[in-house]
């Protein structure tokens, strides 16, 4: 017989798909903003800006100098559901070691977001690291709420 989840174990795997929906919306908006994003990278890189005024966004588009952001947010937000899946499971199972590398995750979310803020990114890009921050405190609470330490002592 399985035993009941609290409410705050529940909230922390709400709050992880929560996590997992927003950074997939910002991976898509990488790729429909992509042009947006390229030029934000392109004004703190001085060999960006010279190819950027010497052939346009084409140019630097398919200059080996810029990075593929839509292939490095799409294999990081592979990672990162994957890994929400298997230690929500493992949470929601009742081990307790799942709690600490979740905070680590929320931490590790919360510096990514930092750098996004930092980086001169479109304005729904600023307001999805605000998110992701606040997300990232929420899964915080949740996981560290008595009831969720009193489940995983007893798990």
């Amino acid at each position: 017989m399985s035993r009941e989840m609290p409410g705050s174990v529940v909230n922390s795997l709400r709050t992880l798909v929560l996590l997992v929906v927003t950074t997939g919306v910002i991976t898509a908006l990488i790729w429909l903003l992509r042009d947006d994003v390229l030029l934000a990278w392109a004004k703190g890189n001085p060999s960006a800006q010279e190819i950027l005024a010497q052939g346009g966004i084409e140019a630097l588009r398919e200059d080996q100098i810029t990075p593929g952001f839509f292939a490095l947010a799409l294999v990081a937000f592979i990672g990162f559901s994957l890994t929400a899946l298997v230690l929500g499971s493992l949470l929601a199972g009742g081990h307790g070691w799942a709690r600490p590398v979740l905070t680590a995750t929320a931490f590790f979310g919360a510096l990514v977001a930092a750098v996004c803020l930092a980086n001169n990114l479109p304005t729904i890009f600023v307001v999805l690291a605000i998110v992701l921050l606040i997300l990232g405190g929420a899964l915080i609470f949740f996981l560290w709420s008595r009831s969720t330490s009193a489940y995983l002592r007893h798990g």
